[in-house]
C-alpha cells in the first residue's frame, strides 16, 4: 500500500502505470468506492465514476476525496478546492466582506485585477433566497455566498482550475426541484419493513413503477413515499405487485417410476 501514499501535488508512485487492464481496474476500484461509502456512494455505477475520475487524474481516491464530492451522482469540486488550484497558479484574493450579506474580494491572476461579489441580492435573483427550511442557505448563508463567490471569480479568471465542474453548493442548488415535497421525511419504519419484505425479490422494478407514475424521482426507492402512502402500500402491496409482469418460474417435471 506504500505505492498509494502520496505527497501535496504528487500522484501516486507508479500505481496507475502498473494497470494493464483499465477496464478491470476501474470496476474494482469503483466496487471498494461504493462498497466503503466513501463519498456517499449508494450506487456501484457511482463508484465506477469516481474511479475513472481517479484514473484521469493519476490520484488516488483519498486525493480525489479532498477535491471533489459527489452531489446526487454529479462530481463536484470543493470550493476550498477552487481556492487553493487557483492560488497554486499565482492567483491572489483578498476579502473585503464575507457575512451573511454579501460575500466581496479583489481578485488578481495574470495580470488581472477585478472586485468580485456575490450578494444577497444575487441570491434572490437567482431564486436561491429566501432561503428553503433545511437548505445550506438556510444553514450558514455566509459560507454559502463565498462558495459562490469563489466559484464564480476562478470561473472568470482561471476556468482551466474548474474545468467545467461547480461546487456542491451550486450542484446542490441546480438539483433542487422548483418545488420542495410537501410530505415529512419518512418515520414509519414498521411499514417500511413490511414492504420491504414484500417486494424484497423485485423492488427494482417496483421503484422502476413508482417512477414512472411519477410519485417518487429517479434514484428514490418506495421508502421516500409519504407515511400514508407507505401504510396504505403496507396494508395491500399486493395491488402493487399485480401491475408487474409475471414471473414465470420453470419446474422440473417429476419423474414417475
Amino acid at each position: 500500500m506504500n505505492e498509494l501514499t502520496t505527497t501535496s501535488g504528487n500522484p501516486p508512485v507508479n500505481v496507475y502505470d502498473r494497470i494493464n487492464d483499465p477496464v478491470s481496474a476501474t470496476a474494482q476500484l469503483g466496487e471498494w468506492i461504493a462498497s466503503s461509502g466513501m463519498f456517499g456512494c449508494t450506487k456501484v455505477e457511482q463508484g465506477h465514476i469516481l474511479a475513472l475520475q481517479c484514473l484521469a487524474e493519476r490520484k488516488s481516491p483519498f486525493d480525489i476525496k479532498r477535491t471533489y464530492h459527489l452531489i446526487q451522482g454529479q462530481i463536484s469540486m470543493r470550493a476550498d478546492a477552487m481556492l487553493a488550484g487557483y492560488r497554486q497558479r499565482g492567483g491572489k484574493v483578498i476579502w473585503k466582506q464575507f457575512d451573511a450579506k454579501a460575500a466581496i474580494a479583489t481578485w488578481k491572476y495574470d495580470g488581472n485585477e477585478v472586485e468580485i461579489s456575490y450578494t444577497l441580492d444575487d441570491a434572490k435573483q437567482a431564486g436561491l433566497w429566501p432561503a428553503k427550511a433545511g437548505t445550506g442557505w438556510s444553514k450558514d448563508p455566509a459560507a454559502m455566498l463565498r462558495a459562490r463567490c469563489i466559484s464564480k471569480a476562478v470561473r472568470m479568471l482561471a476556468p482551466e482550475v474548474v474545468m467545467g465542474v461547480y461546487t456542491p453548493e451550486e450542484v446542490s442548488d441546480f438539483s433542487q426541484p422548483e418545488k420542495a415535497p410537501q410530505h415529512p421525511m419518512v418515520r414509519d419504519w414498521d411499514a417500511i419493513a413490511k414492504l420491504e419484505k414484500s417486494f424484497e425479490s423485485r423492488e427494482a422494478e417496483i421503484n422502476a413503477l413508482l417512477v414512472a407514475d411519477r410519485r417518487i424521482t429517479e434514484g428514490q426507492t418506495f421508502r421516500d413515499l409519504p407515511d400514508e402512502s407507505l401504510r396504505r402500500l403496507a396494508s395491500k402491496p399486493d395491488l402493487l405487485l399485480a401491475k408487474l409482469p409475471k414471473v414465470v418460474v420453470a419446474q422440473e417435471a417429476e419423474v414417475v417410476e
